[in-house]
């Protein structure tokens, strides 16, 4: 949640300085100029505006985990919220402001000026007002800054740290998949699709799996796509690509190409227009048999994805493709054969995750003493085995019952 907001946020203060940089273009310089100056430092501090956003979002991953049990990174948190909020109705106000001024008819004051006056008056009082609605944004956003300048301090106060930042890559190893729970019906029935499915005509066949974040999507993914039954049926002609909300289609054809010819991706020159490169998927295509597992696709626009497509209806070998995706629209707009939406884990396995994590290494004594308050814990976690996983390593540093009621009453 906090990583969506601070991304808006950066969205929003580029926004802002596009705008403002757009008009201040019209604004004659021999005007205010100590005001001037003023706005012309707008883009600094929304430079440092980024700047700040960008270190602080690096830490938001334990800021999360660690307000569970820690009320002043909590407070921190919400110190976040509130400056998010204020950047967001700071952009709205610059945005009625910026239309006010292009539609108030109180600008046209050709009534009362001479016509051979006219033109360069009107302009002068426009540019005034234009310079008294800068100079209010650019002292908001001092403001803002100042406050976050704060913030940013407070989070090097409480040792929060730059969470490592892992790519999405092949085998996605940093997912521990051997102890996937509560997924095993699904998985074999997935595995048994990709085994023996067929579509129409002998077409790549898509299978998507939809969830919420956190639900266990690109999990149960990995598992399927590690299975050694479907690493032989595809002679090991199995590709992962991260997709993300940045969607690239270059990097999905260069993944594509690697599957069918190894070298020629490997030999593509950098940077490589996207026609080339499914040129010469069209040449090799054909008769391969392969697997591509596309993780967290949030694109559901067809002009994204009509060029990749035009090339992948010419394999009539029974290659898949297998989609994880928090959108039912990407599903669809897939031509899923078989979509499977992840429903919430029960309470009990929630239990089973997070007391794997919360008793690592930990005697059945300290099981025995506090499982009660961890079932209740577990409870909490709303089906969510991200969120179980969480907890347990939180709750893997506490021993005492007290310690562990204080977690089951904590906001969660």
């Amino acid at each position: 949640m906090a990583e969506a907001l601070v991304s808006s946020i950066l969205t929003m203060a580029k926004a802002l300085a596009s705008s403002m940089s757009e008009q201040l273009i019209a604004i004659s310089t021999k005007i205010a100029r100590q005001e001037l100056k003023l706005v012309t430092d707008v883009e600094k501090e929304v430079e440092k505006l980024d700047s700040n956003f960008k270190a602080i979002r690096n830490t938001l991953e334990e800021a999360e985990q660690r307000q569970i049990v820690e009320k002043n990174v909590k407070v921190w948190l919400e110190k976040l919220k509130e400056v998010s909020c204020d950047m967001e109705r700071l952009l709205d106000e610059w945005r009625t402001a910026l239309s006010k001024l292009q539609t108030d008819p109180e600008l046209d004051v050709s009534a009362s000026i001479p016509k051979r006056k006219k033109t360069s008056l009107t302009s002068w009082v426009s540019s005034c007002r234009q310079v008294v609605w800068h100079r209010d944004i650019a002292n908001k956003i001092k403001r803002i800054n100042e406050r976050l300048d704060e913030i940013a301090k407070q989070k090097d106060r409480y040792h929060l740290t730059k969470t490592k930042q892992y790519s999405r890559v092949e085998s996605t190893s940093f997912i521990d998949v051997s102890k996937l729970h509560g997924r095993d019906e699904i998985k074999k029935e997935i595995v048994e699709i990709l085994l023996n499915g067929t579509s129409e005509e002998g077409c790549i066949q898509t299978i998507s799996l939809v969830g919420k974040r956190g639900i266990g999507k690109t999990a149960l993914a990995q598992l399927i796509f590690n299975d050694q039954k479907v690493q032989a049926h595809f002679n090991k002609n199995v590709k992962w690509v991260w997709v993300s909300e940045r969607f690239d289609p270059n990097k999905i054809a260069r993944a594509i190409l690697g599957i069918l010819d190894k070298d020629s991706a490997d030999n593509l020159q950098n940077p490589i227009p996207l026609q080339d490169v499914l040129t010469k998927i069209s040449e090799k295509i054909g008769s391969a048999k392969f697997l591509l597992v596309l993780d967290d696709v949030w694109t559901d626009r067809d002009e994204d994805w009509e060029p990749l497509e035009a090339v992948l209806q010419q394999n009539k070998s029974g290659s898949k493709i297998l989609v994880t995706t928090r959108k039912e629209s990407v599903a669809t707009r897939m031509e899923s054969s078989r979509v499977f939406r992840l429903k919430e884990l029960s309470d009990e396995v929630c239990w089973l995750i997070l007391s794997q994590s919360a008793f690592k290494g930990k005697g059945n004594e300290l099981r025995k003493n506090l499982e009660d308050i961890g079932r209740e814990i577990a409870k909490k976690c709303k089906g969510s085995p991200h969120v179980a996983k969480t907890l347990g390593r939180l709750l893997r540093k506490e021993n005492t019952r007290s310690e562990w009621q204080n977690i089951l009453n904590s906001q969660i």
